[in-house]
């Protein structure tokens, strides 16, 4: 009787512990996307504000 119990068990935590690594895993993959995404933001942005300074430079010398 005793035997079925702990086979249910065993088969529970074998469960657990695969939808654990799993979630880990997808983390991993999450963190992993925010960080090149951060990265690809930061050049983004430094374009711009480059893009920004040539338009400012430019009309500065239009005024002159």
């Amino acid at each position: 009787m005793m035997e079925p119990e702990l086979q249910q068990l065993e088969d529970r935590v074998q469960r657990l512990m695969a939808a654990y690594r799993q979630s880990r895993l997808e983390e991993k993959r999450a963190l992993q996307e925010r960080d090149r995404l951060l990265a690809l933001n930061a050049e983004l942005r430094r374009r711009i504000e480059g893009i920004i300074e040539r338009v400012r430079s430019l009309e500065s010398e239009q005024e002159s």
